[in-house]
C-alpha cells in the first residue's frame, strides 16, 4: 500500500462519513475530486445509506438500533472506498510536449542480463529531436540504482535530402546495482524546448533489470567464523643494510683520513737549491756598486775600505772563476792559479798588478787617490768582462751544476791593462 496515498484519503473520507450521518434527507455530498471512479460511487453508496437512515432515526425513538445498523453500514461502505484508493495502481505519467515537437526516444541497457549487486549498469538514451529543439534529463531518482556518472553529446542529424534534419541528444547515465531482485527504471522524464520556446516533458519507455545476488547460491550464507591468529614472521634486513651501509661509510672515512695525515707527515724531500748565478754577473754588480759609491766614499774619506772591497770582489771573482778560494789566498798564490790556468784574455801580470796596488792601500796604508780608484775599477771590470764565458758570441748566463770551469771562450781583441803602481808614502826613488 502506498502510505502517502492513505495518510491523503484518511482525512478525506472521515470526513465524507461525518457528513453523511448529519446530513438532511435528500441532501448530496459531492465526492473528492482526486479519487477514481469506482470510490466515489462507493462513498455515494454510504451517502444514500445515511440519508435513508437519516428520518427513521430522528423522530421514530424505536427504530434506534434499526438507524445505528444503517450507520454501520454506512462506515463499511466508506472502509471499502478507503481500501480501493489505496490498493489502486498510481497512473502512468503522459507526455505534455504536442506530439508534432515530440523527439524519437530509444532507451538500451549495458549488459542486457546477468547484473549483479556492485555490477555498472549503463543506460543510452537517444533523442532525435527537430531542428533548433534542445533536449535535457533533469535530476530524478533511479532507486535501488546509484548514479556514479552521467554524460550528455549533442550530434547534427542529417535529413534524406542531405542537409541537417535536426540534432540528435545522446545520454549516457551509469548506475551502480545495490539491491538484488527484478527492478524496474522508468519511465525516465526528458525535457524538451523547442525552437519556438515551448516547454514539455516526454518520457521513455521503462525497462525491467534483473540483479542476481553474488550469495544467490547459499541458501542461508553466513560469515565465516573467526580463524585464530596466526603468527608471521617476516625476516627484515632495513637495519642491518643501514648499519652496514654506514659503517662501511665510517671505515672507508677512516682510510682516507689516515692515508691524508701519512700524506702529510711524509718525509718529503728537499727541493733543490736554485741553480748559482755565473760569478761575472755577481762581480759585475758588485764592481758596478762600487762605481756608484765612490763619490759617496771620497767625501767621506772611506777610499781605503773602498780598495779594499773592490779587491775582495776580484778575489771572489776569480776563486769562483777558476776554482780557488780566492779570499784566502794570498797574492802569489792568487797570481800562481792564473798562470797555471792560462786563461784567455788577460795575463797573470795584470791580475797581479791589480792585486798588488790594493794590497799597497790594505796593507802599507797608502792613501789612494779618487783618479788610481777609477784606474782600479776600469781595470776591475776589464779582467771579469774579458773572462766572462761565451758561446757562440754569447755571455752564458747559467753554468749547469755551479761548474767553475768556462766552455771555451772566443778571442779578444782588448785585453785588460794593468793600472799604474800606486806608490807608498815616504817613498822615494832611488837613482842607479
Amino acid at each position: 500500500m502506498n502510505r502517502k496515498a492513505l495518510a491523503l484519503w484518511l482525512p478525506m473520507l472521515s470526513l465524507a462519513s461525518l457528513v453523511a450521518t448529519s446530513t438532511p434527507a435528500g441532501a448530496q455530498v459531492p465526492a473528492p475530486d482526486a479519487g477514481p471512479p469506482d470510490a466515489a460511487a462507493h462513498a455515494d453508496a454510504g451517502s444514500d445509506a445515511a440519508t435513508d437512515a437519516g428520518p427513521d432515526a430522528g423522530p421514530d425513538a424505536g427504530a434506534g438500533p434499526d438507524a445505528a445498523t444503517d450507520a454501520g453500514g454506512a462506515s463499511d461502505a466508506g472502509l471499502a472506498a478507503d481500501s480501493a484508493l489505496a490498493t489502486a495502481p498510481p497512473a502512468a505519467p503522459t507526455d505534455t510536449l504536442p506530439e508534432e515537437f515530440r523527439p524519437a526516444l530509444s532507451l538500451s541497457v549495458d549488459p542486457p542480463s546477468g547484473v549483479m549487486t556492485g555490477d555498472l549498469v549503463t543506460l543510452v538514451i537517444t533523442a532525435d529531436a527537430n531542428a533548433g529543439d534542445d533536449v535535457a534529463i533533469p535530476r530524478q531518482e533511479f532507486s535501488p540504482f546509484e548514479v556514479l556518472d552521467s554524460s550528455a553529446e549533442p550530434t547534427p542529424r542529417p535529413d534524406n535530402a542531405g542537409g541537417t534534419g535536426g540534432t540528435r541528444f545522446s545520454f549516457r547515465i551509469d548506475l551502480l546495482a545495490l539491491e538484488p531482485g527484478q527492478h524496474e527504471i522508468g519511465p525516465i522524464l526528458i525535457r524538451v524546448v523547442t525552437a519556438d520556446g515551448t516547454l514539455g516533458d516526454v518520457y521513455t519507455a521503462p525497462v525491467t533489470i534483473e540483479v542476481g545476488s553474488v550469495l544467490g547460491n547459499e541458501p542461508d550464507a553466513q560469515p565465516k567464523p573467526p580463524t585464530a591468529p596466526v603468527d608471521v614472521v617476516e625476516e627484515d634486513y632495513t637495519l642491518a643494510w643501514v648499519g652496514g651501509g654506514l659503517l662501511g661509510l665510517a671505515l672507508l672515512a677512516l682510510i682516507m683520513f689516515l692515508v691524508a695525515r701519512w700524506w702529510l707527515r711524509r718525509e718529503k724531500p728537499i727541493p733543490p737549491p736554485p741553480p748559482p748565478r755565473p760569478a761575472w754577473e755577481v762581480a759585475l754588480e758588485e764592481l758596478g756598486a762600487l762605481g756608484r759609491r765612490l763619490d759617496e766614499d771620497t767625501e767621506a774619506q772611506h777610499l781605503t775600505r773602498w780598495v779594499d772591497q773592490l779587491s775582495d770582489s776580484l778575489r771572489v771573482y776569480l776563486g769562483a772563476r777558476y776554482g780557488f778560494d780566492g779570499i784566502e789566498s794570498t797574492t802569489d798564490e792568487a797570481v800562481a792559479r792564473i798562470r797555471r790556468k792560462k786563461p784567455k784574455g788577460i795575463t797573470a801580470e795584470q791580475v797581479a798588478g791589480i792585486l798588488g796596488d790594493c794590497d799597497l792601500v790594505k796593507f802599507a796604508k797608502a792613501t789612494p787617490e779618487r783618479e788610481r780608484c777609477i784606474a782600479l775599477l776600469d781595470a776591475a771590470t776589464g779582467i771579469v768582462k774579458a773572462t766572462t764565458a761565451r758561446l757562440g758570441g754569447e755571455v752564458v748566463t747559467d753554468v749547469p751544476g755551479g761548474a767553475t770551469d768556462p766552455p771555451e771562450t772566443e778571442e779578444r781583441e782588448e785585453t785588460a791593462e794593468p793600472p799604474e803602481p800606486i806608490e807608498p808614502e815616504g817613498s822615494e826613488e832611488v837613482e842607479p
